[in-house]
């Protein structure tokens, strides 16, 4: 359980500080044990002046796109180095991808060790996040929008699954009519209660559930 339960703590810091680059390149193209960081300041606010009143049809664009790729949380968790270097740069702009990318890897590098050396066949490991709720907002540079979601971690052989709830907050710019993320923090919780008579099942039953085709998230 503790292994799960690191393993769960690693994919948490996936994009967990806002490194916002400040930067007006928007072109195409997470954080070790730091603690988790509040949006940047240089992040508009939706009430602050000068913020912009985006058409309600590009608020619910941007807002469609961030959840799309909270929902991807699994897939960048299972890319190797080089894919998911590539995978990060389809959504991010091009300021802000790299260093999204190297925060997130060191963070999900640090995870396979760990489960490596506890004898953790990765080859099982299976992570998926699902977006639940969401809001979204205009701001002066293109659209901030949270998602409340619910991320599972289930490693076969190194106890029960486990689950986490988060917030996390996304800077969306638009470029070229894409949406793409220039800043990201995570936040634990709100996080529900589970029943006390609940049942908690193996790893090996959870990640059977998991392999099922994800529910879409948009």
């Amino acid at each position: 359980m503790a292994v799960v339960g690191g393993a769960l703590a690693a994919v948490m810091l996936v994009g967990a500080i806002v490194a916002r680059a400040g930067s007006s390149d928007t072109g195409p193209d997470g954080n070790t044990s730091a603690p988790v960081a509040e949006p940047s300041a240089s992040s508009p606010s939706a009430t602050g002046p000068g913020a912009a009143a985006a058409p309600s049809a590009s608020i619910e664009e941007a807002q469609r796109a961030a959840i799309k790729v909270v929902g991807r949380t699994g897939e960048v968790v299972a890319a190797g180095f080089i894919s998911r270097r590539e995978l990060i740069e389809t959504f991010t702009t091009r300021s802000f991808g790299p260093t999204f990318a190297d925060e997130t890897g060191r963070a999900i590098d640090a995870m396979l060790i760990e489960l490596g050396s506890r004898e953790v066949d990765l080859a099982d490991l299976v992570v998926r996040e699902q977006p639940i709720t969401s809001m979204a907002s205009a701001t002066a540079d293109g659209v901030q929008v949270r998602v409340w979601s619910v991320l599972i971690v289930a490693a076969p052989g190194a106890g029960p699954g486990r689950q986490v709830w988060r917030t996390v907050t996304l800077d969306m710019v638009q470029h070229d009519g894409v949406w793409l993320v220039d800043g990201w923090a995570s936040s634990p919780g709100p996080t529900p209660s589970p029943p006390a008579e609940g049942i908690v099942d193996s790893a090996e039953t959870v990640s059977v559930t998991l392999s099922w085709d994800p529910v879409g998230v948009a």
